[in-house]
């Protein structure tokens, strides 16, 4: 899109403000009113979801939604254009801000969170970026894309929604998203506001030790607060039923004022005493009168404990660490454990806005042996966040134990604008989530006798088949995970083979296959040269079919094929018939091995 087009012959853009993985922001004019409006472009039903949540809330300290429109194939939500800066990036600018402008912005916050609280609505991502600031520091909170109403919210099971860095313990454990789950994010962006970072640290030591010290409820401990300092510990209560609501914090007046409330257990507080002892901000001065909130200190930030797949880590079950409720917001996933090899499962998710399905792949896998950046045993490494290739986003993180867990996110050819990097960094925190909790669901049942799965692919290739196919190798073969892949390396890396396993449509009947199908030891076989690079060529070999355990997903093969992948590299090859020939003759022995076990 360009400065001057006109969306659904009405919205004459402007100016893009802002892009983000759920779209595209951009200062409009409508043309019909005469008045400056914003248009946000976003992917998958958010935009439709986004204005029914906000249809109706007229609140001074929220963006109005006024319309959502359809141009071509994109969906536009129109809002109120606020002549303001984000609160994050006046952190960032500017530094942290006073106590009284803190409160100041907070009481707006809180009148805004009230009005949608009393709506039946849970915002779920109240952070910095999310309060628009105008230069009389008038607050306004803004992108409700995923908001929900509570009674979605409570019936569509745990999700990890909003941002790490002001997600409250409970959503860190896999819980559901609340009110009080708002009002505990309403506490950690009032604490950034003051501290200049959020409660769970910047992610400098990783990402994920936010989560974990979300999910264990200890706050890096404040320096700067101190007036304000009982209204953050009482908004961030690690028990969501002791935080005040958003009403508590905006009685007496049309002008909200912070109340400083803690919730007592089994102790009844009339509200007369309850608004008595608390810091209001009158006359642009801070009262600190906290005498209902007793002296508390904040636990120390806990160093995270070191997490992983535990001691079987091929004992575990890589479906059961997908959450279908990570891609609940973008449409209707189905988990289909018969793909892939047997360390990994896709959610296929049928997006909500019809334009067609995407893909999310998770992996649980070795360490790197070829790391693009330092593995520190015993921390949780940052989010690897490679450029998307081939219509494939990966997103990798690395465990303190050094196992990796691998998301990639893939569309198909209608979805070719789906936002693939945000559905995978969604399935990859769910697991990280789990992880996190000490979840690490095992298998629940056994593989069959002539499975793949109970054989160590490393064995399927003798010394001398290996030296046949590469010459002399280089070293000892690495074995990935489970036993379930092995590469051999020539010496002087020239060349190597990868054995790996995978569950596929069956390669007699799958029009995709765009090699020869043929028979190698009198099992089906197809040969698949790469048409652009001689060096490579790849052989699935069908090991046995069978029938899965779960129905598949709709509109695929009833049956699949376990399948041995022999894939081949010679950068020194003169033709990719000669490469094939090697690979061939590998797979000749594979098939006498796997005689041998079956």
């Amino acid at each position: 899109m360009d400065p001057g087009y006109l969306v659904a012959g009405r919205y004459r853009l402007e100016e893009e403000l802002g892009q983000g993985g759920m779209g595209a922001v951009w200062r409009a004019v409508d043309l019909e009113l005469g008045r400056e409006v914003a248009l946000k472009r976003a992917f998958g039903g958010s935009v439709r979801r986004e204005a029914k949540v906000g249809a109706g809330l007229m609140h001074p300290n929220v963006v109005v939604v006024f319309d959502a429109v359809t141009d071509g194939d994109a969906q536009w939500l129109v809002t109120e254009y606020v002549h303001a800066t984000s609160l994050d990036r006046i952190i960032e600018t500017e530094g942290p801000l006073s106590e009284e402008r803190a409160l100041k912005i907070g009481g707006q916050l809180a009148a805004a969170l009230a009005a949608i609280h009393e709506r039946g609505i849970v915002h779920r991502d109240i952070k910095p970026a999310n309060v628009l600031v105008t230069s009389d520091d008038v607050a306004k909170l803004t992108d409700l894309g995923i908001a929900r109403w509570t009674e979605i919210t409570q019936s569509g099971g745990a999700q990890l929604t909003g941002t790490l860095g002001y997600v409250a313990p409970e959503v860190a454990n896999g819980g559901e998203a609340t009110a009080a789950s708002d009002m505990f994010a309403l506490g950690a962006t009032l604490y950034a506001a003051v501290e200049g970072h959020s409660p769970w640290g910047d992610g400098a030591d990783g990402p994920f030790s936010q989560i974990q010290r979300a999910g264990k409820g200890t706050p890096i401990p404040h320096q700067r607060a101190k007036e304000i300092a009982p209204l953050l510990e009482s908004l961030m209560e690690r028990d969501p039923a002791r935080r005040p609501t958003a009403a508590e914090l905006t009685q007496h007046g049309d002008i909200p004022r912070l109340q400083g409330i803690r919730r007592r257990k089994r102790l009844r507080v009339r509200r007369s005493a309850v608004v008595a002892g608390v810091a209001v901000l009158v006359a642009g001065a801070v009262l600190a009168t906290w005498s209902l909130l007793p002296d508390r200190s904040v636990p120390e930030a806990s160093k995270p404990q070191v997490i992983g797949l535990g001691s079987d880590p091929a004992a575990l079950d890589p479906c059961a660490f997908i959450s279908v409720n990570a891609m609940l917001p973008y449409g209707t996933p189905f988990i289909d454990p018969e793909v892939m090899n047997f360390n990994g499962c896709v959610v296929t998710t049928e997006l909500g806005d019809g334009s067609g399905q995407v893909q999310v792949r998770l992996e649980l896998a070795n360490r790197d042996p070829y790391p693009s950046r330092e593995i520190v045993e015993g921390q949780m490494g940052e989010m690897e966040r490679p450029e998307v290739k081939d219509r494939e986003c990966p997103r990798i993180v690395s465990l303190p134990d050094t196992h990796r867990l691998i998301a990639t996110g893939h569309n198909n050819d209608r979805a070719e604008k789906a936002p693939i990097c945000l559905y995978a960094e969604a399935v990859l925190n769910a697991a990280i989530a789990m992880i996190n909790k000490g979840q690490l669901p095992l298998r629940t049942w056994k593989w069959p006798a002539k499975s793949l799965a109970t054989v160590d692919a490393c064995s399927l290739l003798d010394a001398a088949a290996v030296t046949k196919a590469l010459g002399a190798p280089d070293d000892q073969p690495r074995r990935e995970f489970g036993g379930w892949e092995c590469a051999w390396e020539g010496q002087g890396n020239k060349n190597e083979i990868n054995v790996s396993y995978s569950r596929e449509w069956p390669i007699k009947t799958d029009e995709d296959l765009a090699g020869t199908i043929t028979t190698i030891g009198g099992r089906t076989a197809a040969v698949l040269p790469e048409s652009d690079n001689k060096a490579v060529c790849k052989i699935e070999l069908a090991h046995r079919q069978y029938k899965p355990r779960l129905p598949p997903l709709s509109g695929t093969p009833p049956l699949r094929d376990e399948v041995v992948n022999i894939q081949l590299i010679d950068r020194a090859a003169t033709s990719s018939a000669a490469t094939c020939a090697r690979a061939r003759d590998a797979a000749e022995t594979i098939v006498g091995s796997l005689a041998k076990i079956s």
